[in-house]
């Protein structure tokens, strides 16, 4: 134990400038997530105030159960102030917080730091992801998906016995987000050798994890059992029934469509119909979907593309499924691509130190422009504009008096 803490310690002094960067980078984003977190719309949303309504109380969690992790900390925290709304929207920047360092460490394992600092920057600075991170509606739970990707990763990669425990309170919560369930199982079935191997080697703490994730998964089995409803919703499936075929393959259509040309008209989360992509992030992303095709027989490959074909499949059935499900997936590959871009420069001047320094100076100031474009299309534009003002109409007060009654 001492000699590991001082390898660490080692480690860490002789990469203070990087660890630097990343405390940095970290305190970067918190700001950015917790500028005008109350006072940027004039107002709280109507999901906002639906999410608020649904973390009233323990008994109205209980009754309606999806997505519970989120509702749960919005009441919890409501017991230290008296601010529903904001607190929400507080609940979802913390948990965009998590999702970014959750990215960083997976687009790392897979393909470098370089990638993964300007991905991280990329995805982090991202209009979607701030709208969605600082928006009071558990949405932001479409990115625990990458806790998930992230969890069969680690259990792949250790046989600590703390893996598979985390892995078992992260299934039990997300079973409470919709579509989340079709995810497990596939890394399930993706893992089940290394699962297997922990059941036999650590069957306390498999009977440890199993008592806690079937405890914790009553309130929703009794919410299904009273209404069996709710089981289609969890799926992810739409609860007024199945959409007509040619509906779904018109939705699938739509998806690449805001995703890199026009996007979606919802003024409570998005700025007219401007492509949710960038120019640059885009061209990244081909890049790195050049890169992904070439390395097919990686499973990081058919992994990414089961995440996007049944994120987007999901997505277009019209159920609580949303395009936040697969976009930190698209930034995944496009971080490739950056990181691929990069690796090609630096291999052609392997030791020119000039030609490296424009190298990073290219793609940093093409990375900080997308940042800043992505800044002004939030901060600026989107709060001033009419539709998103008529959006924003509910207030803290009101909301808290409705609540209190």
């Amino acid at each position: 134990m001492l000699s590991s803490l001082r390898a660490f310690r080692k480690k860490l002094a002789g990469d203070w400038h990087v660890s630097v960067l990343y405390v940095l980078l970290l305190a970067a984003f918190g700001g950015l997530l917790w500028m005008k977190l109350g006072s940027l719309t004039g107002g709280y949303g109507a999901s906002e105030l639906l999410t608020t309504q649904q973390a009233n109380s323990w008994q109205t969690i209980l009754q309606h159960p999806l997505y519970a992790p989120f509702t749960a900390l919005v009441h919890a925290l409501s017991y230290i102030a008296d601010q529903p709304l904001f607190i929400a929207r507080a609940v979802a920047a913390l948990c965009g917080i998590m999702a970014l360092c959750l990215f960083y460490a997976l687009v790392r394992y897979w393909h470098g730091s370089r990638a993964a600092l300007f991905g991280t920057i990329l995805f982090g600075s991202s209009a979607w992801f701030l709208h969605t991170a600082r928006l009071g509606a558990p949405e932001i739970l479409m990115f625990g998906l990458l806790a998930l990707i992230a969890c069969f990763v680690w259990l792949k990669q250790t046989t600590h016995p703390l893996a598979l425990l985390c892995g078992f309170i992260l299934v039990a919560a997300l079973l409470y987000v919709p579509g989340m369930i079709w995810f497990i199982a596939l890394g399930v079935i993706w893992q089940w050798r290394s699962i297997d191997q922990y059941f036999k080697k650590h069957l306390g703490i498999v009977s440890i994890g199993g008592v806690i994730l079937l405890a914790a998964l009553v309130p929703l089995g009794l919410a299904i059992y009273h209404n069996p409803e709710v089981a289609k919703v969890c799926a992810g499936l739409p609860m007024t029934g199945w959409p007509m075929p040619l509906e779904v393959l018109k939705n699938l259509w739509h998806i690449p469509l805001y995703l890199f040309v026009q996007g979606p008209n919802n003024p409570e989360h998005w700025l007219g119909k401007i492509a949710i992509i960038d120019f640059f992030t885009t061209a990244m992303f081909l890049l790195g979907g050049y890169l992904y095709l070439k390395h097919a027989r990686l499973g990081r490959f058919w992994l990414v593309a089961i995440v996007l074909s049944v994120g987007a499949v999901l997505a277009s059935l019209g159920g609580e499924v949303t395009l936040s499900i697969i976009l930190p997936f698209i930034y995944v590959v496009a971080a490739a691509g950056a990181g691929f871009m990069l690796d090609r420069w630096l291999a052609v001047f392997p030791r020119n130190r000039i030609a490296q320094a424009v190298g990073y100076s290219l793609i940093s100031a093409a990375v900080l422009a997308v940042s800043i474009y992505s800044y002004r299309h939030y901060f600026v534009a989107w709060p001033q504009a009419p539709e998103t003002k008529a959006a924003f109409t509910v207030q803290q007060a009101s909301a808290s008096d409705t609540m209190k009654q």
